[in-house]
């Protein structure tokens, strides 16, 4: 009796898993699939909630001035941390175990969104042109990454970035990167009409998430954006190295590779290190935080 009782829940958790990485916005023919995830939020128990604080209801959430992050969440990152991690990333509760680095995130972006829902302090409208991705709300979750702290190449047989992730990286902010590609059949140059005024939305089980540079945290510059889960930092468009020169690389000037990295020193890696950069993506045809494939062996991810 009690092995039913668990796999029940698991089984609607492992097909809500199979929604995460690839969204798609809501439609009338969602309503079932809506429904059996949220009887399978209702019975699953979040292992976060014992150290990502309070956790969000849209209709109350307001930004704390003094961390920056919706009020009642934590954000803590430990003292065994490198620096560019420690010093950079807020918003999740960060540690290190063993040989990875672990982030456990609520989800909930620091900024204001359509997707909040109009009742909500942290609403906003829509810019301009752009449209609703359908009934989408933002939703707390129980994200947990395990990534490796001494990452390296993963020399063949590299790790599609389109695997079933629930996330591809954590951005310096606790949210979710997903990857360049829409649920079929959008296309992810149709989905960015649904982004937020900080290129953010979130899919069918409120997962808010970025395939493109978020706007409160990089806007055409060089600043870091986040980690993937594979190791690898992940940059804005440009590349500010140790020397503090700027450029612009591109895969199309082969200055980045296909899956949008290069190693340089950067302004936090005195010696050459690879990083991905926000560029344009000949397989998404916009601009993304990353390409098809993983540099480096990617670690884990749990919702």
């Amino acid at each position: 009796m009690e092995r039913k009782q668990f796999l029940a829940p698991t089984s609607l958790l492992v097909f809500f898993v199979l929604l995460l990485t690839n969204c798609k916005t809501k439609s009338d023919s969602d309503e079932d699939t809506l429904l059996l995830l949220a009887a399978a939020a209702s019975t699953r128990i979040c292992a976060n909630s014992s150290f990502t604080g309070t956790t969000v209801v849209n209709s109350t959430a307001t930004l704390n001035a003094s961390t920056d992050c919706i009020t009642g969440m934590t954000s803590s990152m430990s003292a065994d941390l490198p620096a560019w991690i420690r010093n950079n990333f807020k918003c999740a509760v960060g540690s290190v175990s063993g040989s990875n680095y672990v982030f456990r995130s609520q989800n909930i972006p620091n900024n204001k969104s359509f997707y909040f829902g109009s009742t909500s302090p942290m609403y906003e409208a829509l810019a301009g042109g752009q449209k609703s991705a359908g009934n989408n709300q933002i939703a707390s979750q129980c994200l947990v990454y395990t990534i490796p702290s001494s990452p390296s190449e993963k020399l063949t047989n590299k790790t599609g970035t389109q695997s079933g992730y629930a996330s591809v990286g954590i951005t310096v902010n606790g949210l979710a990167i997903f990857n360049n590609a829409a649920a079929a059949p959008d296309t992810l140059a149709t989905e960015a009409q649904t982004f937020d005024k900080f290129n953010g939305h979130p899919q069918s089980s409120g997962v808010y998430h970025h395939h493109s540079q978020p706007l409160n945290v990089s806007n055409n510059n060089s600043n870091l954006i986040g980690v993937l889960i594979d190791g690898f930092a992940v940059y804005g468009r440009d590349c500010t190295n140790a020397s503090n020169v700027t450029s612009t690389p591109t895969i199309a000037n082969t200055q980045l590779d296909s899956n949008h990295g290069h190693s340089t020193t950067t302004l936090h890696f005195a010696t050459p290190t690879y990083h991905y950069h926000y560029s344009d993506d000949p397989t998404a045809t916009i601009p993304t935080l990353i390409g098809s494939y993983f540099h480096g062996t990617p670690g884990t991810v749990s919702n």
